[in-house]
């Protein structure tokens, strides 16, 4: 979740296992842009410090469990292709993979096969037998001059060898760990200019609610103020018209008072 891409370029180019430089990805190639409404969803996780509280966090979960109950599951890698595998593409694994998707137990080692047994009964009157045998015994023969070679290119080269592999080993591992802390700090660079990019729009979004605010109390006052007024203004018509005061000079909409020329007539 810290290496969003909200806040900023990324400090260093970064590469996927199968090699894709993620710098040089298109827009579309996001996944998270394939959900629905996903410009919606807009956090902003090093100011947002609300989400962290237990009845927020209860209501989230609730909300999550009501979507979940009528959600309809897609396949999110269908607009991925497929990856190239050929080395699980021969036909000895693919009857594995038929066998682990049957449920099939692994078939045993069979020993038979190594063992080297006399022909008997009918089967030594008849010569296919007595070849089979033999190459049996050629066989288990060979294995014993293989095993004996093994054993002799381990006691010259054995050590030597197995320094050699280690300092290969030890190379493969620095690199590793070179890359991995490459990707670490890229990753931290990543997390600090998003902290500081919202951190500054966290001080940016608390002005401007305290001016909301502000704003928001100056015209509460000013309406109390005029409906105040209001009252005032109403109370001295009131008052006018009870003296038979005529203000309609200086009030337009004040209700004109009869003058007592005006009631004699």
């Amino acid at each position: 979740e810290e290496e969003g891409s909200r806040g900023g370029a990324r400090a260093g180019p970064l590469t996927s296992p199968l090699g894709q430089d993620f710098g040089v990805m298109a827009e579309s190639d996001l996944l998270f842009m394939e959900n629905e409404h996903y410009q919606l969803v807009d956090a902003l996780p090093y100011i947002d410090t609300q989400l962290g509280a237990a009845e927020v966090a209860q209501q989230v979960k609730s909300l999550i469990e009501e979507e979940m109950g009528h959600f309809e599951p897609r396949d999110y890698l269908k607009s991925l292709p497929a990856p190239e595998l050929p080395m699980l593409e021969g036909s000895a694994m693919q009857e594995e993979f038929s066998r682990v998707s049957m449920r099939a137990p692994l078939a045993a080692i069979d020993p038979k096969k190594y063992e080297v047994q006399k022909p008997e009964g009918d089967a030594a009157e008849v010569e296919d037998s007595w070849k089979d045998a033999a190459q049996t015994v050629k066989r288990q023969m060979e294995y014993g001059r293989v095993r004996a070679v093994n054993l002799e290119l381990l006691e010259q080269f054995g050590k030597k060898a197995w320094v050699a592999h280690s300092m290969l080993i030890r190379g493969a591992e620095r690199l590793l760990n070179n890359e991995a802390t490459e990707l670490r700090a890229n990753r931290e660079e990543v997390n600090k200019k998003r902290k500081l990019d919202q951190v500054s729009c966290g001080n940016e979004m608390r002005k401007l609610m305290r001016e909301l605010e502000q704003y928001q109390q100056d015209n509460n006052s000013v309406q109390a103020a005029l409906q105040e007024m209001e009252v005032n203004v109403k109370r001295l018509r009131n008052i006018a018209a009870d003296r038979g005061v005529n203000i309609t000079d200086i009030d337009s909409e004040a209700q004109p008072v009869a003058t007592n020329g005006d009631a004699a007539e």
